[in-house]
């Protein structure tokens, strides 16, 4: 798939969280609650989903492959913890390291392959951390 088009799909994946922020502190339609369980499955999904880009079958590297498995295995104890109740924000939090622990590793998982820069500077860092900006919001100012 060309670049271009992968990076407008990511940007624009961006748009749910702008939303349900906006939705949170100025609209008011939906529970906050609601719209942060959204936020939170979501950026489990996207999680889930960049941890599965590092699964390497073909080369036989069992690095990769338990290092694409791990964000999986994350998400689904964040998805348990949070069925149990425990407190959004503190998942919110750990969420949020996990996020940057990923990209600090991809990133050094970039550098040892050389791969396209195009790809790190200007789509995974920027994303990562708008998303992990959008995560905090609700953090630092707390939802009604």
């Amino acid at each position: 798939m060309n670049i271009l088009i992968q990076c407008i799909i990511s940007y624009i994946g961006l748009l749910p969280y702008i939303y349900c922020l906006i939705d949170i502190y100025f609209l008011e339609y939906l529970s906050p609650i609601i719209l942060l369980n959204i936020m939170l499955y979501n950026t489990l999904l996207i999680f889930t989903f960049i941890g599965a880009i590092n699964w390497d079958f073909g080369k036989g590297t069992i690095f990769l492959t338990i290092y694409g498995f791990i964000p999986s295995l994350i998400s689904f104890g964040i998805i348990i913890f949070s069925i149990l109740g425990f407190d959004q924000m503190i998942l919110f939090t750990y969420l949020i390291l996990f996020l940057l622990i990923q990209l600090c590793i991809d990133y050094l998982i970039y550098l040892r392959k050389k791969a396209n820069s195009f790809i790190i500077y200007y789509l995974r860092i920027p994303v990562t951390f708008s998303l992990c900006l959008f995560l905090l919001i609700p953090l630092v100012i707390t939802p009604n």
